[in-house]
């Protein structure tokens, strides 16, 4: 291969390909799914901003028992079944 070619096919091909297995590995591609109650901090806004008491209401409204489940599990369920 010649200086040339190295510089204008080979190198580019060369970064694009680590590039993308760094995306890949570090899960940063756009195209991957992401759950919204995958982490605590992912969903931290809808819980810190929705009372117990409207989760409770909604859990009731959809027929999912709300006994000794935190906000976090009420709203998991409550989504899940809305989604279905």
């Amino acid at each position: 291969m010649k200086r040339r070619d190295f510089f204008t096919k080979g190198f580019p091909a060369y970064v694009y390909k680590v590039s993308s297995l760094f995306v890949e590995t570090a899960g940063l591609s756009e195209n991957e799914e992401k759950d919204y109650f995958e982490s605590f901090y992912s969903c931290y806004p809808l819980l810190a901003e929705a009372p117990y008491d409207m989760l409770a209401d909604a859990a009731n409204k959809l027929g999912i028992p709300i006994e000794g489940k935190d906000k976090l599990t009420l709203a998991k369920e409550v989504f899940n079944k809305k989604e279905v």
